[in-house]
């Protein structure tokens, strides 16, 4: 019989021990994560030492800010991998998928099908408004910085989300109700709201929360019809990635990085209708391929 990765077997899964687990990981988060993050602040003397208020501490570099706040992604699968083994006693990898090993094929395809759709989307748009695009200030050594950071820590960063929310919570919300379009609503709509603080938002609340709800939703409905995270993990990175690397704004929730191009003029609506389109895209395109794959055996 075919491991299930909602009704997860192995370890001990009980309430009490998710709640515990909770604990841990928040405090990896936003105790340890957080100090972590000030301490590389105040060593590589991007900040005053003088300064209290945490509002105030503000790196002047954000690729800088870029590189180090990924330290509170790292301590948070650092807690993820502690509560795992110490708590739930099962493998960190438990979160990703019901079998031994992770299927790096699958995320690469989850990668690749939505980077190409992200990609075409753009130039689509690009083609339509090319007012709206503007040329960075590019200068090549920082755009390498962004990139390597691109590579090496934002899959980090989409990995963690990955792992709590179609992982650790997806499994334990799914000791309650196994209906997927429950689960679906309740862990994606966490998901998406949990981004709705965002500066993001400034440039439509109700189409930007449409966006962020939509890829929650759809993310999640992948993970429980193709049985793991893995293709969602792909999508992920691939979405944080090609914003990172191509596109940024104004008021984003990375800052001013250097990316290849600025969208000058952000319509929240189109953005989230193309939100919508590649979600549904790439969900059908996934599991397309996930029921034809299921079907040889």
């Amino acid at each position: 019989m075919e491991p299930n990765f909602i009704k997860i077997v192995n370890g001990k899964n009980t309430h009490w021990r998710y709640i515990l687990s909770l604990l841990v990981i928040l405090a990896f988060m936003f105790i340890i994560g957080v100090i972590c993050y000030i301490i590389s602040m105040l060593i590589t003397g991007h900040v005053n030492p003088d300064l209290i208020n945490l509002n105030e501490m503000v790196i002047t570099d954000p690729l800088v800010d870029f590189y180090l706040y990924h330290i509170v992604n790292i301590t948070t699968v650092i807690g993820m991998w502690i509560a795992a083994r110490m708590i739930l006693k099962r493998k960190l990898i438990s979160f990703i998928t019901p079998y031994n090993r992770v299927n790096w094929s699958k995320i690469l395809y989850g990668f690749l099908v939505s980077f190409l759709l992200f990609a075409l989307f753009s130039l689509v748009d690009y083609i339509i408004s090319p007012n709206d695009y503007m040329l960075n200030n590019f200068d090549g050594s920082r755009f390498v910085w962004l990139v390597l950071a691109s590579i090496l820590l934002v899959p980090i960063q989409t990995t963690s989300e990955e792992l709590f929310f179609r992982g650790f919570l997806l499994q334990w919300v799914g000791k309650v109700t196994k209906n997927p379009v429950v689960l679906t609503l309740i862990v994606g709509g966490i998901f998406g709201s949990l981004h709705f603080w965002n500066p993001e938002m400034e440039h439509g609340a109700i189409w930007i929360a449409i966006d962020y709800l939509a890829m929650g939703f759809i993310w999640t409905y992948i993970t429980i019809k193709t049985n793991s995270s893995e293709y969602s993990i792909g999508a992920h990175a691939a979405n944080n990635m090609f914003l990172c690397i191509f596109l940024t704004m104004e008021d984003t929730v990375v800052g001013d990085i250097p990316s290849l191009f600025v969208l000058k003029n952000v319509n929240a609506m189109s953005s989230a209708i193309t939100t919508v389109l590649i979600g549904l895209l790439f969900m059908l395109i996934v599991l397309r391929k996930y029921k034809i794959e299921k079907s040889r055996f």
